[in-house]
């Protein structure tokens, strides 16, 4: 079935879509089974693969720091991919591009030149910003950072909902800096922490979906760091945080959705055309095709949603509403088309050998990460009556960072 999106891509990304479909298909497929059946754990075979191909660069200009600079187009159809055999495994990609983006945006010369390298060669990196009794409310955070006479930084805290927490190499934590200003807000700061710095501590509790993909718990006591790894400026953690999950966190979970959603309609299709029915098949039912019809609806809709708010970013034109919509049309879509194919296999939706258990499982994931459709709804809805002050992705790729998050 031919992409809604087919005529629009540029040769380059058709050649992409067709590799990462290979790969996905012969190195990622045969894992699924293995990764549900090991429940919540940490899969390090994926991120080897993935690593493996260079894909942790996708964002990353190619000069001077050795990515792919192919742009968000190109991402989205990595994600969407890998997701449609494993969500887990898109999760996993698409992750770390969340704080490698903020990396190209904040970054000094120096901290760009060290990490972005390491991280399009395959180093794991992850974006530390929510907290247990916080939540979407990153003002209200009570990890802290504080500075000592020598210049270097203590941060202390409890973060949760770490993607890729147990894999990567390094952390960009955002932490509280400064006391309440005049109107409330508190200062809020990005740091580069090294995984392997003393007093961090991982914990992964059970989910119950993407199975191999770990978003774990990063405790911080008394972890030291050097000035350099101050992301930015002071004050700059709610730009990185903000920006970073506007730009990629929203549109890559729509990716992630993506591929779900298509796996569905494709195993939906091909369980109401085989099934008999009355001497034909399921299939032949109205209401089923008009059920089945309804999957691929939500698909086209949010297919169509998700890669023009991508391309917006490839040519660095402000597109906040279109991504909070991208994040909020996948979401929902994939859900209605979940409930949709459930009807449809009736008993077999509640066996958890059936290939739906795992989607149904892993699209109840995409609803929180970025903020539930509420969050989505209360930004769409600032950003139509003009009280939106910000327009992150104006921010995120603006004239001298338009080379790392944009195509020619």
């Amino acid at each position: 079935m031919m992409s809604e999106v087919e005529p629009y891509l540029s040769q380059e990304q058709k050649s992409l879509r067709a590799r990462v479909r290979d790969f996905a298909r012969e190195e990622i497929a045969p894992l699924t089974a293995r990764m549900e059946e090991a429940g919540t754990h940490v899969d390090l075979i994926i991120p080897a693969l993935l690593a493996g191909q260079g894909w942790t660069g996708v964002l990353i200009p190619e000069e001077p720091y050795r990515g792919m600079g192919a742009g968000h187009v190109a991402k989205m159809l990595l994600i969407q991919e890998l997701s449609y055999w494993s969500g887990a495994a898109g999760a996993i990609l698409q992750a770390s591009l969340i704080p490698a983006l903020a990396l190209q945006v904040l970054g000094s010369p120096e901290q760009r030149a060290q990490w972005l390298p390491q991280i399009a060669a395959g180093l794991w990196a992850t974006i530390a910003v929510t907290e247990p009794d916080a939540g979407s409310d990153i003002l209200g955070m009570t990890s802290t950072a504080y500075p000592k006479r020598d210049g270097s930084w203590v941060l202390d805290g409890h973060k949760c909902f770490v993607g890729n927490s147990h894999i990567a190499g390094l952390h960009l934590v955002v932490a509280r800096t400064g006391a309440p200003g005049s109107r409330g807000q508190r200062v809020l700061s990005a740091f580069l922490v090294e995984a392997d710095r003393d007093g961090i501590t991982l914990q992964l509790p059970s989910h119950i979906g993407l199975r191999g993909f770990s978003a774990g718990t990063l405790l911080l006591d008394n972890v030291t760091v050097p000035a350099a790894n101050l992301l930015g400026e002071e004050g700059q953690g709610m730009t990185a945080a903000y920006g970073a999950s506007m730009v990629c966190g929203r549109p890559n979970l729509a990716a992630v959705a993506l591929g779900l959603h298509q796996r569905l309609l494709d195993e939906t299709t091909a369980f109401v055309t085989t099934r008999p029915r009355r001497g034909g098949h399921l299939s032949d039912n109205r209401v089923v095709r008009n059920r089945v019809a309804e999957i691929r609806h939500g698909l086209i809709t949010s297919e169509l949603a998700v890669y023009h708010a991508s391309a917006l970013l490839d040519r660095s034109v402000p597109c906040d509403a279109a991504l909070l919509n991208a994040k909020l049309t996948a979401k929902r879509t994939a859900a209605a088309a979940a409930q949709q194919a459930a009807d449809l296999f009736g008993g077999y939706a509640t066996r958890t050998d059936h290939p739906f258990a795992r989607l149904d499982r892993d699209i109840r994931h995409i609803a929180a990460p970025a903020g539930p459709d509420d969050i989505q709804l209360h930004h769409l809805g600032e950003a139509t009556l003009g009280t939106e002050r910000d327009q992150w992705s104006q921010r995120f790729t603006a004239p001298s960072t338009t080379q790392a998050t944009s195509v020619a």
